[in-house]
């Protein structure tokens, strides 16, 4: 089931199923890292500052026959804290009109998804000072030559031959990339999308995406740290919160799709005569294979 919704109390009138879907429709379309990295998630009820143990990838060798005898798989994991509670609270004046005209919840899930996005994305790209190598120079806009380079650094590290690989890029780098000559030359890199539509193509093996959340460390020059990595280069790790004690309407909802998870609760303010419906989210973040990682500065 890709989308479970756990509803806890009363709701009076509130449909946390409208909400859920939206607010999801919206989280899924504006995160580029998280459905991208290793995942780790489950239904069981966490809280801010717990720590979840997360099974690293096996890495065997294989060894001279007969005489090499066996080897002893010990199973190994890295600790990841529960420490980033991010969350986004409406104000909703009058419930029921909100429910009943589409384009007002759509307004406000809309910027919830974003918003809770954004704060995930963040995290993860943060990440990039633990990366094992690096290509680009400070200053300067990315080109193909340097994706070709990262892709490189990727393979000297043994990524898998068939693990997917990624570069997550500026505005301004994939602005750069998609005016590159060896990207607009519609003949070498599968027709003229790139032109038609501001996508850029996969290149050299690798998927560009674009972040407008990539870190810029200002300086002299300033440097653009985007990331070309593969899925063991990070975990995301989600846990679903617990619903509120005092019977508050909430809902728990978990997507294995995105396998994120988040907790909406809804509570109403007799003195301002509004409803407040919050939506967290409780994650941690964690580099696990540095070397499948490389920064490409620009």
């Amino acid at each position: 089931m890709p989308l479970q919704i756990i509803q806890n109390g009363t709701t009076n009138g509130w449909i946390p199923q409208i909400w859920a879907q939206e607010v999801l429709a919206h989280l899924r379309a504006n995160i580029v890292m998280a459905p991208r990295v290793n995942r780790d998630y489950d239904t069981a009820i966490a809280t801010y500052g717990n720590t979840v143990n997360v099974p690293l990838p096996l890495t065997l060798t294989a060894a001279d026959a007969p005489d090499s005898g066996s080897t002893t798989v010990s199973a190994q994991s890295v600790s990841v804290e529960l420490n980033k509670f991010k969350t986004v609270d409406v104000r909703v004046p009058d419930l029921f009109l909100a429910q009943s005209r589409p384009d007002v919840i759509a307004n406000i899930t809309r910027a919830a998804g974003i918003a809770l996005a954004e704060a995930i994305e963040n995290a993860l790209l943060a990440l990039y000072p633990n990366a094992a190598a690096s290509v680009g120079t400070a200053g300067t806009d990315v080109a193909a030559d340097t994706i070709r380079l990262a892709r490189q650094k990727l393979v000297e590290a043994k990524v898998p031959p068939t693990e997917e690989k990624f570069v997550v890029l500026s505005p301004k780098d994939y602005a750069a990339i998609l005016g590159d000559p060896k990207v607009t030359n519609a003949l070498n890199y599968g027709g003229a999308e790139a032109i038609r539509e501001g996508r850029a193509p996969t290149l050299y093996g690798m998927t560009l995406l674009e972040s407008q959340l990539v870190p810029v460390v200002t300086g002299t020059p300033n440097t653009t740290y985007n990331l070309a990595f593969a899925r063991d280069f990070a975990v995301l790790v989600t846990r679903p919160l617990p619903a509120p004690m005092d019977g508050t309407p909430a809902a728990i909802v978990r997507d294995d799709e995105s396998g994120l998870t988040f907790r909406m609760v809804m509570r109403y303010d007799p003195t301002g005569k509004y409803h407040t419906v919050s939506i967290d989210v409780l994650f941690g973040v964690k580099a696990i294979r540095p070397e499948f990682a490389v920064q490409v500065r620009g």
